[in-house]
């Protein structure tokens, strides 16, 4: 086995809280973006999401509030960055 590989993001723990198929399918988006080693900020999102940008911005907060996704940076930054948190602290 490569000691070099990376897991991919996705955790099978997603399927099993109770979530709108929306917020789940971003969850997804999010992972490939991580896994195709690009940054997730709403710009990247944007370019594979199919729903609206209300819509984004709405399961991006789901994600946040349930600990799988956190903005990175300050609140001053043009486009914040996001990343996954490890599933053991999600809520």
């Amino acid at each position: 086995m490569n000691g070099n590989s990376v897991e991919p993001a996705m955790s099978q723990k997603i399927f099993s809280m109770n979530l709108d198929v929306e917020t789940v399918s971003l969850y997804l988006l999010c992972c490939a973006v991580a896994d195709a080693g690009a940054t997730i900020t709403v710009k990247t999102l944007q370019a594979k999401w199919n729903g609206s940008q209300a819509a984004l911005e709405h399961e991006l907060r789901q994600l946040e509030s349930r600990n799988i996704l956190v903005r990175g940076g300050d609140d001053s930054q043009e486009e914040p960055e996001y990343r996954m948190v490890d599933e053991k602290l999600w809520r």
